[in-house]
């Protein structure tokens, strides 16, 4: 594995940890009925997070993944693109 590879890894394990991570404190913020602007926080927190990841993986995997995407759909749903 190369150094680039390796840094490429390692951003994307990064991303996907601050996801998990906003998802869980958002999980918190509902369940324990935190304030309003804390937990609009959590929420926007999560999406940005969540899109983030997406990004990053989209980097890390090569652009062919947006260019592949209904064959990828396809192959994930079973049906129609």
């Amino acid at each position: 594995m190369t150094f680039g590879e390796t840094t490429r890894r390692a951003l994307f394990v990064l991303a996907l940890f601050g996801c998990v991570t906003s998802w869980i404190v958002l999980g918190f913020a509902w369940a324990l009925d935190w304030s309003q602007p804390i937990f609009v926080g959590a929420v926007v927190a999560a999406a940005v997070s969540t899109e983030l990841v997406f990004w990053v993986g989209a980097v890390v995997l090569g652009w062919t993944v947006f260019a592949n995407r209904a064959r990828l759909w396809k192959r994930l749903t079973g049906g129609a693109a």
